[in-house]
C-alpha cells in the first residue's frame, strides 16, 4: 500500500463522523476547550460486555470504574455521560433495570451515590415499556453535582398508564441512594417494616448454610418458547395448554 492510499483510507474512516466543533458549537468555549452538555437524554444499548469479547478487554482497559467482566454496556454510558455534562448538567437514561440489585451493578451503584445526585429514579418492575421486548427498564435523572441523599422514587406497578407523571406523583417517596447495595424502592410502610425485619432478623449470609444457584432448566431452547411456538404446538395437541405457562412474553413448558 502506498503513503496515499493509506492516507486515503484513514480519511475514509473518519467520512460522516459527527464534528462537535461544527455541529454543536455551544459545548466549546471561545478557545475550542470543551465545556459540556447542558443535558443528556437516552435510551443506551444493552449488551453484556462477555458477549463483546475482545472489545470488552479495549473498555476495561479505559479507565471505566463502572465496568465489570459480567455487566451490560449500558453501566460505562451512564459514567461516560456523566463525564460529559457540565457542572450541574443533567442526565436522564431509561435502561435496563438490573444494574439497581444485580451483582454487576455494585460498581455502577457505588458511581452513582459518588458522583452524581440520584433525583429521580422510576422503577417499571412488571410494566412492558418497549414493544416486543422483554427486559423490564428503569428511569434515572441524576445532576453532576454532590449526592444531596434525597432521590424521588417510584415503582410503577401498573401494566398500563395514561398519565406517567400523575402516578408518580401519587405513588413516589424520597429515599436515600449512598450505597452499592441493591437500589430498592419502597413506600413509607414498606421501608419501615424492612427496617424492623432487619434490626430483629439475621441475613441469610449470617447463617451457617449453604446456598446454589436453585433450579436450572439445563437447556432452556427445551423449555421456553415463544408465542408462534406455543400457538403450534396447541394446535397439535390442545392438551399442551395444560402444561404451558406465561413469563414475560415467553412461555415454559411445565413438566
Amino acid at each position: 500500500m502506498s503513503i496515499f492510499e493509506d492516507r486515503t483510507s484513514k480519511l475514509n474512516r473518519y467520512e460522516g463522523a459527527f464534528e462537535w466543533a461544527f455541529e454543536i458549537p455551544e459545548v466549546l468555549d471561545e478557545n475550542g476547550k470543551y465545556i459540556g452538555f447542558d443535558v443528556i437524554i437516552g435510551n443506551p444499548p444493552y449488551i453484556q460486555l462477555q458477549k463483546m469479547k475482545d472489545e470488552s478487554e479495549k473498555l476495561e482497559f479505559q479507565g471505566y470504574s463502572t465496568c465489570t467482566k459480567t455487566g451490560d454496556i449500558y453501566c460505562l454510558f451512564y459514567e461516560r455521560g456523566n463525564q460529559l455534562l457540565k457542572k450541574n448538567g443533567i442526565l436522564s437514561f431509561i435502561t435496563s433495570n438490573k444494574w439497581m440489585r444485580a451483582a454487576y451493578g455494585e460498581k455502577l451503584r457505588r458511581y452513582l451515590a459518588d458522583f452524581t445526585n440520584p433525583t429521580i429514579l422510576i422503577d417499571f418492575a412488571g410494566s412492558q415499556i418497549f414493544d416486543n421486548v422483554t427486559v423490564e427498564t428503569n428511569i434515572l435523572t441524576f445532576e453532576k453535582s454532590p449526592n444531596k441523599h434525597n432521590t424521588l422514587s417510584c415503582a410503577v406497578k401498573e401494566k398500563s398508564l395514561n398519565n406517567l407523571s400523575v402516578y408518580v406523583e401519587q405513588n413516589s417517596s424520597y429515599r436515600n441512594y449512598d450505597t452499592n447495595k441493591s437500589w430498592v424502592i419502597l413506600s413509607s410502610i414498606e421501608s419501615s417494616i424492612k427496617e424492623k425485619i432487619e434490626k430483629k432478623g439475621t441475613p441469610l449470609k449470617e447463617w451457617n448454610v449453604t446456598i446454589y444457584r436453585g433450579i436450572l432448566t439445563g437447556y432452556n431452547k427445551a423449555f421456553i418458547i415463544d408465542s408462534a411456538k406455543k400457538d403450534e404446538l396447541i394446535a397439535a395437541d390442545p392438551k399442551s395448554a395444560e402444561i404451558i405457562r406465561p413469563f414475560n412474553m415467553v412461555y415454559f413448558l411445565r413438566y
